[in-house]
């Protein structure tokens, strides 16, 4: 499942930067990050906005997943985007705690969903009802897990190139029917579509029939073919299976002779950051957990532009005290912030790569 995707960026990137950060959340002594994303003039005192958690695939970093186009779609249809980062496996590959044999990492990833879930809603007054979760690949195969380990939490999964593993595929009873659009190739080299499963992995059809099963679905769909408008060799079947309660909450997009890969237009015949929203944005949880933890309680970390060139922002949660490590282990600047927002002059040093050690939780930036 290793697959290093350099996603396309679809749209302009000067319209990316201005409300996206990076973020740090300590879950249980372990700095775990995250990039951020508020649509264009968000005000938490006004807007209770849906959460699309968008998972990179093994090997990946959420910041190459945050270049696929939720952020432009989220500006107009107005939600909060959020990429986590997954750590390493024993490999040394990003990876998740997904249940799929060596490739899997042992995080805790569990807790760390849920904190950022709970930050979200106390925090930010993100819609508990509309939290989605999806991914390419190995960020798929996690979509699957959230769907069965946070079940009271995630309103409905789309997921790209990545099937159930074989542990969830067995062990998911979910309580509350998780809606779920599926996109993948009949020619992906890496999670296969049919033919021989990868070991601890599903193939698309068992996928699909365990959560047609769960909505009850039945076994005819009924079929589209998108218009064939890219001279990409492919074409699109969209499935959307009949009976199921509620109505269309089980979708297959088949893409023929498609290989692991982001479909997007105008080299593919459909773009998946839009068509995944306008499956999601349809759905929301009849019974979601709230949010268990006291507004601020857990220590987050603000940085903002990262990569920056002169001057970065660092905001916590309370006043804090500030070092700038090289790779040497030097530390070349120093800080006792006596607010909980600081504004850094780096002019003075040289361009790269640093850590920033903030109260105790770490964070990498470069310099340009």
């Amino acid at each position: 499942m290793k697959h290093l995707l350099l996603f396309p960026i679809i749209f302009c990137t000067s319209l990316i930067f201005a409300q996206q950060t990076n973020e740090t959340i300590d879950v249980g002594g372990t700095n775990r990050t995250y990039v951020q994303y508020l649509p264009t003039g968000f005000d938490v005192n006004t807007e209770s906005l849906p959460v699309v958690m968008c998972l990179h695939g093994l090997g990946d970093v959420a910041t190459n997943i945050a270049n696929i186009g939720f952020n432009q779609i989220a500006d107009t249809a107005r939600f909060i985007v959020i990429y986590p980062q997954g750590l390493d496996n024993a490999f040394g590959n990003s990876s998740w705690a997904n249940g799929t044999a060596f490739l899997s990492s042992t995080a805790d990833d569990i807790s760390f969903f849920n904190l950022l879930l709970n930050d979200l809603i106390l925090n930010y007054n993100a819609d508990a009802t509309r939290i989605y979760s999806t991914g390419f690949s190995m960020g798929g195969i996690m979509s699957h897990k959230l769907a069965c380990a946070l079940n009271d939490r995630i309103a409905a999964i789309g997921t790209m190139s990545g099937t159930m593993s074989s542990e969830d595929f067995n062990n998911c009873t979910p309580a509350y029917a998780t809606p779920v659009m599926h996109v993948h190739g009949t020619a992906d080299g890496t999670v296969p579509y049919d033919g021989t499963a990868l070991p601890t992995l599903e193939l698309v059809e068992p996928t699909i029939n365990f959560w047609r099963n769960v909505h009850g679905c039945g076994a005819t769909s009924d079929s589209t073919q998108l218009p064939d408008t890219a001279a990409d060799g492919y074409t699109v079947d969209r499935f959307v299976y009949q009976g199921c309660t509620p109505q269309a909450s089980v979708e297959l997009w088949r893409v023929n002779g498609g290989d692991h890969e982001y479909f997007f237009e105008p080299n593919n015949d459909f773009t998946e950051a839009v068509e995944l929203w306008l499956f999601l944005r349809k759905w929301s949880h009849s019974n979601p957990a709230t949010a268990s933890i006291a507004k601020k309680e857990q220590q987050k970390l603000h940085i903002y532009p990262n990569p920056a060139t002169s001057k970065f922002e660092i905001e916590m949660d309370e006043p804090f005290h500030l070092e700038i490590i090289d790779l040497n282990g030097n530390v070349v600047y120093s800080l006792d912030a006596t607010d909980e927002k600081e504004m850094i002059d780096c002019q003075e040093l040289e361009r790269g790569v640093y850590f920033l050690k903030v109260t105790g939780l770490t964070e990498r930036i470069v310099l340009q």
